[in-house]
């Protein structure tokens, strides 16, 4: 996750000459400014708690200073182009490598306004108003300052951030994996995340003194994206989730929308109140809720539920779904059966699972916000009717059900392992993660299936390199993953390393044993080039649903105390470094994979 960093100017740093006074990119003439310039502009531009954006002082991948002639392009007047693709140089300056494009006026683009790449790209700073057909961003912290006035935007991958104050017009906001904080929505028909919710929007609430105060919340997907867009734009995903697919940015680069008008009926819930009675009619007549007097369902730390009620003399039929893992969003429809009126709720929950505020109507007010609530009761509708998968044994509130759930049989999951007997330790991890769910109690961890080493050949794809590690689960939420590396034909007798996304491949934890005991500190690793770590910022940190159940489950089953500080987590490194890390260095070496300077 990106992290927002005050800056302090420090007078000890070398301002940086610039190459030449202006430069032409996409036809446009920019004015070429360095990073104290770019500070002056852009070093007190705030998100919506206050907070600094950007430092571009800061040194890291965003803005490093390990690249040759680092400048900053400036347009100070309202700007009009054709199609506006940021790249880090052109063909006419190879040898200088853009930070970012600060826009002090309007920037109007005809087709599309698309970022470099997804692990990296220049920033988009636009002080006034945006105006584009589609705007496809990632890589980047990007801020859009005066508005944004489109027909899609699209956002990529968590290396990502954007940031859009004044009024949002647009009709398609997805994102997948990539944060989003809007100030406020003025014309949105949909909202869509891939998986988790990961957009953001500022709303006026009531607080308990009566005063206004405005907060920042997650906001639920508000259809499925084949609801919208044509279906040949339409993929599913790993998780049985529907993305956007590749080939949409040739559409976009066209200037075109991937949007279905035609699907007016569907996006619009046209046919909600039918439908909805419908569901509760269906579900009101299944065998289980005769027997349980509900239908409920937990998959990955979200409950499904189905449940008839009386409540001052009346009765209603409840269908929900409840977000946790840190997010703590309800989302229900009433049906009361004698006024046959249809209540819609949007819920943001506390500690302890009491409302904190909330959005209530019925099914015909408008809003964005309602819209969650009829795309939580249809998903939910599906989920629990959906064929359950029995792993035998009888089913119960944590039973799989085809095509909404990632789990994996242990049978599956050991294929991976080829010969090699899955350590107890692990197997025991499994079971508590079938139980609990993936990544419910230690942040951004799951365990994975991942037997083609696709990952791991593109260090080396010498045979013997990449059948010396089995990797078995997934270590941060940007892609690096954790993996066996195999000395020994007993796999209790192996250490852990962690293949970083971004380069860096370290040895990490001695055994299992130790990895479950690093997980206890409920913080996904960082992987660079030198080092791994892990790092815990209590301004920033966000508990696991399920933290405490786990750490006392390691408890009982290990005899582990938990770890509490990044101290304790780097004393488990540590020893594993000791013990391993030269001659993990030398195994890299051997297949000529570079090592940090530190190491050799």
């Amino acid at each position: 996750m990106l992290k927002h960093l005050n800056y302090k100017p420090q007078i000890m740093i070398k301002e940086e000459k610039v190459p030449f006074e202006t430069m032409i990119f996409s036809g446009i003439t920019f004015k070429v400014i360095n990073r104290h310039e770019a500070h002056n502009i852009i070093g007190d531009l705030t998100d919506f708690k206050n907070q600094k954006i950007y430092n571009v002082f800061e040194d890291t991948w965003r803005f490093p200073d390990y690249e040759e002639n680092p400048i900053f392009l400036l347009a100070e007047n309202d700007v009009e182009m054709d199609l506006f693709e940021m790249d880090f140089s052109t063909e006419e300056h190879p040898d200088i490598f853009i930070l970012g494009f600060i826009f002090k006026g309007n920037l109007t683009v005809t087709k599309l306004i698309s970022s470099y790449d997804t692990d990296n790209s220049p920033a988009l700073i636009v002080l006034g108003k945006t105006t584009t057909v589609n705007i496809n961003l990632f890589g980047s912290v990007h801020y859009l300052g005066g508005g944004l006035q489109c027909d899609t935007l699209a956002g990529e991958y968590n290396h990502g951030e954007l940031f859009v104050k004044g009024d949002l017009t647009a009709w398609l906001v997805y994102s997948d994996d990539m944060l989003f904080h809007f100030e406020r929505f003025t014309d949105v028909q949909t909202i869509i995340s891939a998986n988790r919710p990961d957009i953001l929007i500022c709303s006026n609430v009531q607080d308990t003194d009566g005063s206004i105060i405005t907060v920042e919340n997650y906001l639920p997907s508000t259809h499925k994206l084949s609801d919208i867009v044509e279906d040949s734009f339409v993929e599913n995903s790993d998780y049985n989730e529907e993305i956007l697919g590749n080939n949409y940015l040739d559409v976009f680069k066209e200037g075109l929308s991937i949007l279905d008008y035609d699907k007016k009926d569907k996006y619009m819930y046209a046919d909600f109140r039918s439908q909805f009675i419908n569901m509760v009619e269906v579900l009101s007549e299944t065998e289980e809720q005769k027997e349980n007097g509900k239908i409920v369902r937990h998959i990955s730390g979200t409950t499904y539920l189905f449940i008839p009620f009386d409540y001052e003399g009346k009765k209603y039929s409840q269908i929900s779904e409840e977000i946790a893992n840190g997010f703590g969003i309800r989302m229900r429809a009433l049906w009361c059966h004698e006024d046959q009126e249809i209540m819609l709720i949007l819920e943001y929950l506390d500690e302890n699972g009491d409302p904190k505020y909330q959005w209530m109507n019925d099914e015909n007010a408008p809003g964005i916000e309602l819209f969650c609530v009829k795309n939580a009761v249809m998903k939910t509708f599906e989920i629990l009717t959906a064929e359950v998968v029995e792993e035998g044994g009888e089913a119960d509130d944590e039973t799989e059900y085809s095509d909404y759930s990632n789990r994996f049989s242990l049978e599956e999951y050991a294929s991976q392992f080829g010969n090699y007997k899955l350590p107890e330790d692990l197997v025991k991890l499994f079971e508590f993660e079938q139980e609990y769910g993936v990544e419910t109690y230690s942040e951004c961890f799951g365990l994975t299936i991942t037997d083609d080493k696709t990952g791991i050949k593109t260090w080396s794809e010498e045979e013997e390199f990449y059948n010396s590690f089995i990797e078995f689960a997934g270590a941060n939420g940007s892609g690096s993953s954790y993996a066996y590396w195999i000395i020994d034909k007993d796999l209790n007798n192996c250490p852990i390393v962690v293949f970083g996304d971004e380069g860096g491949v370290h040895v990490v934890a001695e055994n299992t044993q130790k990895l479950i005991q690093l997980l206890t500190f409920d913080t996904e690793i960082s992987v660079d080039f030198d080092k791994a770590y892990f790092y815990q910022d209590e301004e920033y940190y966000e508990e696991s649903e399920n933290k405490e159940e786990f750490r006392e489950w390691v408890k009982e089953k290990f005899n582990l105390d938990a770890i509490d500080s990044n101290e304790e987590a780097d004393e488990i490194v540590e020893e594993a470094q000791t013990k391993y890390k030269q001659k993990f260095n030398d195994f890299l070496v051997k297949f000529g994979i570079e090592i940090s300077e530190e190491d050799e």
